[in-house]
């Protein structure tokens, strides 16, 4: 009985040996945010009593393993594994025992899995990932010192208006993971482009949909089915000026709830980024117009736009951005929302880094003031 468990031991033993052969490398990211703000008004009443500030742990701590192979062809294949810890523990859960913001059974740990190959033909990829637009476009939203306003961590600390839409200010299914496949061309003469197919936007990587197709979520649809996403890029750089011009198109199919009909979805996006030395500037805008609203209805016109500029020196970055977004609701009036954040950040070495925003968020609704707030948070982020 001994040696069979042994011989067994060594056989799997080998088997495992004998099946890893890709080149395996672990990296991780932490970060925390302590902000304060001071809010005017809040739901349109400067009476609230709310008065937010305190610590965040933030949303993008996590453990990446990254991979990469050679095949016989020459083909390059690579890959990446994130896992975000941090989304089933105990204190972030909600009553009934799901993850806070999660849905019913998923915690979506596993959050970024997919894998690529690489050649003359270009990349191709199929996972869990970002599609074309998170690829292609500029987004110096994310880029700046502290990654705000893209990262969403200064809504810890103010409370915006639920009752009312204000457009978006990214395209559809940006920083989406749902399940993909997405082709990535060479580089020809400074011209290049992208194409990805998201059969389901509401797969999650959990064998199934996760409930969400057939849903509308506000009296919009909030999970399309053949998302197709094309965009093409131009790149050229003239005596130190470096100039990125992106366009591109999202389209997809929204469905029926009971006898109610909704839009597909037809987006248009595109974005300028020019660089010259240490300073880069970036505009980028997004079109939904009335994708995922009632047919026949008067809520749409959904769009958004952002500018950003940052200037960099030595280990220190400094930023200013401004993103616009808005909207018709369901009875035709406009809503428009406006977010402008002012950040710094210095690297202090061995990938620690220190960095500080100021934001200033406003919501109109019907040319109702309903959110104004002012606030500053600081970010502490080690990469390792």
């Amino acid at each position: 009985m001994k040696k069979t468990i042994i011989l067994s031991i060594i056989a799997l033993a080998f088997a495992f040996s004998s099946a890893v052969k890709a080149d395996i490398a672990l990296s991780g990211y932490v970060e925390f945010f302590a902000g304060s703000a001071d809010q005017a008004k809040y739901n349109g009443t400067e009476n609230h009593g709310i008065d937010q500030s305190g610590l965040s742990n933030g949303n993008y701590s996590r453990i990446t393993a990254s991979y990469s192979s050679t095949l016989d062809s020459g083909i390059e294949v690579s890959g990446v594994y994130t896992a975000d810890a941090r989304d089933c523990a105990a204190e972030n859960n909600n009553a009934d025992g799901t993850a806070a913001g999660q849905q019913s059974g998923n915690c979506n740990v596993v959050d970024f899995n997919f894998m690529s190959f690489s050649g003359g033909f270009g990349t191709f990829s199929i996972g869990e990932r970002f599609d074309t637009g998170a690829a292609m476009l500029s987004r110096l939203t994310a880029g700046v010192p502290t990654g705000e306003p893209d990262g969403g961590q200064i809504g810890a600390f103010y409370s915006g208006d639920a009752a009312n839409g204000y457009g978006g200010a990214n395209e559809v299914n940006y920083a989406s993971t749902a399940l993909k496949a997405v082709y990535l061309s060479n580089v020809y003469s400074g011209f290049s482009f992208a194409v990805g197919l998201t059969p389901n936007a509401g797969e999650k990587g959990t064998n199934g949909n996760d409930g969400q197709n057939g849903t509308a979520t506000s009296a919009t649809w909030g999970t399309f089915s053949d998302v197709l996403s094309v965009h093409g890029k131009y790149a050229m750089d003239m005596d130190g000026v470096g100039l990125e011009l992106v366009y591109g198109q999202q389209t997809g199919n929204a469905g029926r709830i009971g006898t109610v009909d909704y839009n597909d979805l037809e987006e248009m996006s595109y974005s300028a980024k020019i660089t010259y030395g240490n300073f880069a500037a970036d505009y980028r805008k997004n079109d939904s117009g009335n994708s995922g609203q009632v047919k026949n209805g008067n809520a749409g016109n959904v769009e958004g736009t952002s500018i950003c500029g940052m200037y960099t020196m030595g280990n220190v970055g400094v930023a200013a951005c401004q993103v616009d977004s808005s909207q018709n609701d369901s009875s035709n009036f406009t809503n428009n929302a406006t977010t402008r954040t002012y950040s710094a950040d210095y690297q202090l070495g061995g990938g620690v880094t220190l960095g500080v925003v100021y934001f200033d968020v406003e919501q109109t609704a019907n040319n109702v003031e309903r959110t104004d707030v002012t606030g500053i948070a600081t970010k502490l982020s080690i990469g390792f």
